[in-house]
């Protein structure tokens, strides 16, 4: 894809090269990211071993408080910040840090104004695969209703119409804050108006099975991909 001139945005794992090249780069050069408050974004130059001519990192941090980070060493959090940092926040001496997230592209951006646009782009594909999973487990869809193909075509377009009322109402009325994924989920369905599953639906064909559980890229003349 590179090689016919694509671009690429890549979410990247946080390795020991890049915690380096983060804690490099100068306090003078964050910006305040888009639509997403406490976070604030820049760039550096580093490219992983390998990576096309053009490569860089685009570099997010967003401020955490102290009592926001779990005590559970399996919490996803505590991975995104600093480990000397966050030593520091579980010992009381800082009473804040920062969530650290990498993008590796190699679409060219103006600092800072293309940097602060092109990660805004790219934390929507995070929107829509929170979309999804509220569909999933909000609106019904991870188990459908029925054996019918058109009753579940019909339950699958009226949970994702469901979603979207939701989210729009939470942005016309100010309830979503610009928290990046912190906004509230698509209402659960409740439960009597789906069907339970019984001895009987579970063998017999054409019976309800299992009831239902509980924005814009910057111009370029490229195809771009993103994961």
């Amino acid at each position: 894809m590179v090689a016919a001139g694509g671009d690429f945005a890549i979410a990247a794992p946080r390795s020991q090269a890049l915690w380096r090249a983060y804690a490099a780069i100068p306090e003078d050069r964050w910006v305040d990211a888009r639509d997403m408050r406490g976070a604030q974004v820049t760039a550096c130059d580093y490219a992983p071993a390998g990576a096309p001519a053009g490569t860089y990192t685009i570099v997010r941090r967003v401020k955490v408080r102290t009592d926001e980070v779990s005590t559970d060493p399996r919490s996803r959090l505590r991975r995104t910040i600093p480990t000397g940092q966050l030593q520091l926040m579980l010992d009381g001496v800082a009473d804040h840090g920062w969530a650290v997230s990498f993008l590796v592209t190699n679409i060219p951006a103006d600092e800072p104004d293309g940097i602060v646009a092109l990660e805004w782009w790219f934390r929507g594909r995070a929107d829509v695969e929170t979309r999804i999973k509220e569909h999933k487990l909000g609106a019904g869809l991870r188990h459908l209703p029925s054996a019918d193909p058109t009753i579940n075509r019909v339950w699958m377009w009226v949970a994702i119409l469901a979603g979207w009322i939701s989210a729009l109402l939470q942005a016309i009325t100010g309830y979503d804050q610009h928290t990046g994924r912190a906004h509230a989920p698509t209402l659960p369905i409740p439960g009597g108006l789906a069907p339970r599953q019984t001895h009987e639906s579970r063998t017999t064909p054409g019976h309800h099975r299992t009831r239902p559980g509980r924005a814009c890229h910057p111009s370029s003349a490229h195809s771009t991909s993103y994961v």
